[in-house]
């Protein structure tokens, strides 16, 4: 398996935030204690910016030393606001359903946070997401795992705009002093010193149609990518393509059968109504993706992994290659011509 062009056992810069504002929200300067286990502060918000898994559990042991707080972990994630996890966040939230939104955590979790693997499996009418970390068992911390957990609740809840109850949550770590913490905030039964690490749904609440989705964010959520819808004429076939292409471009390349489902006829008659044309689905599904990996890069807050994506690549290796195959340039040379 081909493994991402990222440091080993990292995690985005801007996880960090969350847990510097908690810790000014309690009177305790968050610089100093940022500095003091080797992490930037200013680089933070920098999209590339990634913290070695070490050192996220070090500065996490240190706020609960501070704050004397074995809860800290859950209130970072309430601050956390899903802009802090780039495309992800905002494709989450474009999802259709909570089960949507959690695939598409599985599948690129490691940009968020190489730390942890995640799967989901499914148990009867039970739909459960095991967060496996990759970290030594000396250098992670309960508070990590606590932060992982609390986030995946809270952006179920922020993709429904409403709370949605886990069935139940186990948790690798020992039993706090008082565990009701835990179930309070998280509103449901949490079993302690487990032997794996999961969140239990029921499958039924979790793949109900969220009525309040915004469209708009499901075409990646960007004015570019209505730029280049409209780069081709309203009437054509051509246009409806590209329109279902970049609906589902974040959750990888859509294959032919499947925008030919979308658009309510067979694989064959979009194939001969698109040669009428004088295009080729393959060909489309290139130009979008090019075009639109111009445009993202152009864009200098967004950052490579972030690009790749959006554009559906699982691994940004993948994206690299595909641009310099585009181009003949990587992403980084295209960004520094200005082209």
């Amino acid at each position: 398996m081909t493994k991402l062009n990222l440091p080993e056992q990292s995690v985005l810069g801007t996880l960090i935030l969350p847990v510097a504002e908690v810790l000014e929200l309690r009177g305790i300067s968050a610089k100093p204690l940022i500095e003091s286990v080797g992490i930037d502060p200013a680089r933070l918000s920098h999209p590339d910016y990634r913290v070695p898994g070490a050192q996220f559990h070090q500065l996490l042991k240190l706020c609960v030393e501070q704050t004397n707080d074995e809860a800290i972990g859950l209130a970072c994630a309430e601050v956390m606001q899903p802009q802090a996890l780039h495309g992800l966040g905002l494709a989450w939230l474009a999802s259709d359903t909570v089960y949507d939104g959690l695939r598409r955590l599985v599948r690129f979790a490691r940009i968020i946070a190489s730390i942890a693997r995640l799967h989901i499996e499914e148990e009867d009418d039970l739909v459960l997401l095991h967060l496996q970390r990759t970290t030594d068992a000396d250098e992670s911390s309960p508070t990590g795992r606590d932060y992982g957990i609390a986030l995946v609740v809270r952006m179920c809840q922020l993709n429904l705009g409403q709370f949605i109850s886990p069935y139940l949550i186990e948790i690798e770590r020992p039993a706090p002093e008082s565990p009701g913490t835990w179930e309070s905030k998280l509103a449901c039964r949490v079993k302690f010193n487990a032997s794996r690490t999961c969140i239990s749904w029921v499958r039924a609440d979790i793949e109900s149609q969220i009525v309040t989705g915004d469209p708009a964010l499901a075409r990646v959520n960007d004015e570019q990518a209505e730029a280049l819808i409209k780069d081709y004429t309203d009437e054509s076939l051509s246009k409806q393509v590209v329109d279902k292409i970049l609906l589902r471009l974040p959750d990888g390349p859509p294959e032919q059968g499947l925008i030919a489902q979308d658009l309510c006829m067979s694989n064959r008659t979009l194939q001969r109504k698109l040669k009428q044309e004088d295009v080729n689905y393959s060909d489309l599904l290139q130009d979008c993706r090019m075009r639109l990996a111009k445009k993202y890069l152009r864009q200098h807050g967004r950052s490579v992994s972030e690009t790749s994506y959006m554009l559906g690549f699982a691994e940004p290796s993948a994206f690299n290659r595909a641009f310099k195959r585009w181009t003949t340039m990587t992403p980084a040379q295209f960004r520094s011509h200005g082209d």
